[in-house]
């Protein structure tokens, strides 16, 4: 008889579920703005009265419908009223428009018809936005001894949370790593010419950065590296120059035949007019 207490504590501790923090939650990662679903596992040999979706509080209750019915859904969370569906036969929580405020903890209720238990299901939803492309900030320092300190700082805007930086190095025999937003390096004349390239990535997306030579900002008028350069911005200033005068001439063309449209037409109009008028009528018998 003593024994009953406890073996009755644990039948309803099985029939209550896991709860607190060693709640095995599933990790659900979504995009800002874009949609999301949460997975619903149903057992497939027992038949489902309710199921209730949570997050903070009850976000909505789904009733299945009988054979050929649609199920009854009151959502009763005002956050996620027009944003939340439950595609059958799963019920999954499908949630379109994610918003920050979204992220946090999900919990799924399953209540079953043929007895009082019921399982649960847990998730965590992680809300990250894309992120846009790095954006590099040069700064250098010439020494007395010629050479040159620069210091590469790579940044992105609204990236949020979890973001890492990557250097990547080309044109040495290395081929070197560097984690963080900002790079040191220095630079002598003479030098082999290496660019590094921002790589920056959060758990749902990644991007990087245009190559930055970084020698071109300490090279001096008349270097190798500057001369490549001034010729590079000169083709392509040279590339502009000559897709807008053709823009222009294209452009002129066209307002001029508008222009002379309406005059061949009164020309032609005047000219029919004259041929009426001195058209000879029918010789008398």
């Amino acid at each position: 008889m003593e024994a009953l207490p406890w073996l009755l504590f644990l039948l309803l501790q099985e029939a209550k579920g896991f709860s607190g923090d060693d709640v095995d939650r599933e990790e659900v990662l979504a995009v800002l703005h874009e949609s999301i679903i949460l997975p619903l596992e149903i057992p497939f040999d027992e038949e489902v009265e309710t199921i209730i979706w949570s997050s903070r509080k009850s976000l909505a209750t789904v009733v299945p419908g009988k054979a050929g019915q649609p199920a009854y859904v009151m959502v009763t969370d005002p956050r996620y009223k027009g944003r939340v569906n439950f595609p059958e036969p799963s019920y999954s929580l499908y949630i379109s428009n994610v918003t920050w405020e979204d992220s946090g903890v999900y919990e799924a209720q399953v209540n079953l018809k043929t007895s009082q238990l019921f399982s649960t299901q847990h998730y965590h939803l992680h809300v990250y936005r894309r992120l846009s492309k790095p954006r590099v900030t040069v700064n250098f320092e010439i020494s007395g001894e010629a050479a040159c300190n620069i210091s590469l700082t790579c940044s992105i805007e609204r990236a949020g949370m979890e973001v890492t930086y990557r250097w990547l190095s080309s044109g040495d025999s290395t081929d070197t790593a560097h984690e963080g937003s900002v790079l040191s390096t220095s630079w002598r004349p003479g030098d082999t010419a290496v660019s590094y390239t921002c790589k920056a990535s959060n758990p749902i997306s990644n991007t990087s950065s245009h190559p930055i030579p970084a020698g071109l900002f300490c090279a001096g008028p008349g270097s190798p590296e500057q001369t490549s350069m001034l010729c590079f911005l000169a083709k392509g200033l040279l590339l502009l120059l000559l897709l807008a005068i053709l823009a222009v001439g294209l452009w002129v063309f066209r307002v001029h035949k508008k222009c002379e449209l309406p005059k061949v037409r009164k020309l032609q109009r005047n000219r029919m007019k004259l041929r009426k008028k001195w058209q000879p009528g029918p010789s008398p018998i």
